[in-house]
């Protein structure tokens, strides 16, 4: 054979040998391509005020730790880093577990607390501190010094400098005494009140959903501060009566007027008539006030009033029922049924017939309860004692409802000496138990099936055509490294009727009792298009 045709030959050879070996080598390297593993999966339990956190942009937002097989990106860093500067609290950050891989790193699991976003973070190479792409937070700040110290409380108004008012109170603010401007339901800031100054602290909402029962209330500032993202001054208030003191709480500064210490009219006897009222269950004459004026003229002390109207058109009737009753009392009538518009069947002494010039009416009136809260016990396994439910136990807090559910499916309250039936709203069939497992005013609420594992809280597998109720946290007694378990509590009307009685005095917290079962279906996440909180949850 040809020399070189041999030496071309062999030379082809080698060449083609050595592609094989290579594609056999990068074959071997990415096959043999390694993610890291988790070796510690755990809830943080430090203060949950603590765990405040702020992303900074430098790390991206994952479904798992960012290093584990199947990671998938919930944010962009480029996505963080524009929430870190954003200008509203519900863009705030909660940290509630810690996993630490294999190669050292750390990841916090975070979520929004409008609940937008919720995955894991690079967080260093700590656990004693937050690092990487998260960091403590304090969300709220203390209000920089006040600019006057001598301003009088009055000279900030609500529609002039105390609507835009970001600095510390002045010592004349801070001994003033307050109202709330515009009593209402809007949850806004400026209407109702807050556990914490709104979205400061993850699942914290509203002390009262509507101020209206508490528009002649007056209030007391015991601290002040401002939220870090918006920079708006907000004011924790406190009544100056007990009676309002469930109304206390964090509202907007801009949210308050000021009352005047002295007195706007002088009562005039020739053209007015005080309205008093008595507390019927004590017999006490109440502190609060009104006075109606008639618009006529040629009018004298003495001289009836009965037919007489005041400047809205209003006869004295009419007036009474238009500022309706002091905060926490219901005005009682003649007949029993509501105050008529025209304030005919009003208890009143003198009788409107009777109202003269210069006298007072006494208005009688009754105390009535709140509306009814709930609290959560969880059944014990057999032979055991029930025992409590915490917010921590559930995945997202307690059940949250919508504030129509919350009004439309829990007792109203009323009369102090009055009752409700406790199967009418917490039975099988009752208005609290069709809310509660409504996806349409719950936001956590879910359906579990049988295409996947479930153990009752005796450790036995369930069979069941489905069961609704709420993630509870991680069961690591069940989990596996393939399936993550958790707890699910399904509310049980049975035994709930069997831990009350069966009727209960109006404005009586209720003792729900749920279930607990284990399973490994995936939780969804909050449907966080329905408004809701947990304003019924006995605090």
């Amino acid at each position: 054979m040809n020399k070189n045709l041999k030496r071309s030959i062999y030379t082809g050879i080698a060449a083609l040998s050595f592609v094989a070996i290579a594609g056999t080598a990068n074959a071997t390297s990415a096959s043999a391509k390694s993610y890291a593993k988790v070796t510690s999966n755990k809830a943080l339990t430090t203060a949950a005020t603590s765990r405040n956190v702020n992303v900074n942009g430098t790390n991206a937002l994952y479904t798992k730790a960012g290093t584990l097989k199947g990671a998938k990106t919930v944010a962009t860093k480029n996505t963080l880093a524009n929430l870190a500067d954003s200008t509203s609290s519900k863009k705030n950050w909660r940290a509630y577990r810690v996993a630490t891989t294999n190669r050292g790193s750390v990841y916090y699991k975070i979520v929004s607390y409008d609940g937008t976003y919720r995955g894991w973070i690079y967080g260093g190479k700590s656990t004693t501190a937050f690092a990487g792409g998260v960091k403590s937070y304090n969300t709220t700040t203390d209000p920089a010094a006040a600019s006057s110290t001598s301003s009088s409380a009055s000279s900030y108004s609500t529609d002039s400098a105390q609507a835009t008012q970001t600095t510390a109170l002045t010592a004349a603010q801070k001994a003033a005494t307050y109202k709330i401007a515009t009593p209402g339901t809007a949850n806004d800031g400026t209407e109702v009140t807050y556990t914490y100054p709104a979205w400061t602290q993850y699942k914290q909402g509203r002390v009262i959903t509507d101020s209206t029962p508490y528009k002649d209330a007056t209030f007391k500032v015991t601290d002040e501060t401002t939220r870090t993202r918006e920079g708006d001054l907000w004011v924790k208030i406190e009544a100056t009566d007990s009676a309002n003191s469930k109304a206390n709480g964090w509202i907007k500064y801009s949210g308050l007027k000021t009352v005047s210490t002295t007195p706007t009219t002088t009562f005039d006897a020739d053209t007015s008539v005080k309205i008093a009222y008595r507390d019927t269950s004590t017999g006490k004459t109440l502190s609060t006030t009104n006075t109606w004026t008639t618009s006529a003229t040629g009018t004298k002390e003495g001289g009836s009033a009965a037919s007489y109207t005041n400047a809205k058109g209003l006869t004295i009737g009419k007036y009474i029922y238009s500022e309706g009753a002091p905060s926490g009392y219901k005005i009682d009538t003649t007949d029993s049924k509501d105050l008529a518009s025209d304030g005919s069947n009003v208890t009143v002494t003198p009788a409107l017939s009777s109202a003269k010039f210069g006298s007072t009416l006494t208005v009688d009136v009754t105390p009535v309860a709140s509306q009814t809260k709930v609290k959560f016990d969880v059944a014990g396994t057999t032979g055991t004692a029930n025992s409590s439910l915490s917010s921590s136990d559930f995945l997202y807090g307690f059940p949250a409802l919508t504030a129509s559910a919350q009004e439309d499916a829990l007792p109203a309250g009323g009369a102090t000496n009055g009752t409700f039936t406790v199967s009418d709203y917490f039975g099988a069939n009752g208005k609290f138990t069709k809310a509660l497992n409504s996806t349409s005013s719950s936001n956590s609420v879910q359906t579990i099936y049988r295409n996947s594992d479930i153990w009752d809280i005796n450790g036995n597998e369930v069979t069941t055509t489905g069961l609704t109720g709420f993630f509870g946290q991680i069961d690591s007694t069940k989990s596996t490294s393939t399936a993550t378990a958790h707890y699910f509590y399904v509310y049980n009307p049975t035994k709930t009727l069997a831990a009350n009685a069966s009727t209960l005095a109006n404005g009586s917290s209720v003792t729900l009792v749920f279930d607990r079962y284990t399973t490994n279906t995936t939780p969804n996440s909050l449907n966080s298009d329905l408004n809701a909180n947990t304003d019924y949850v006995s605090k």
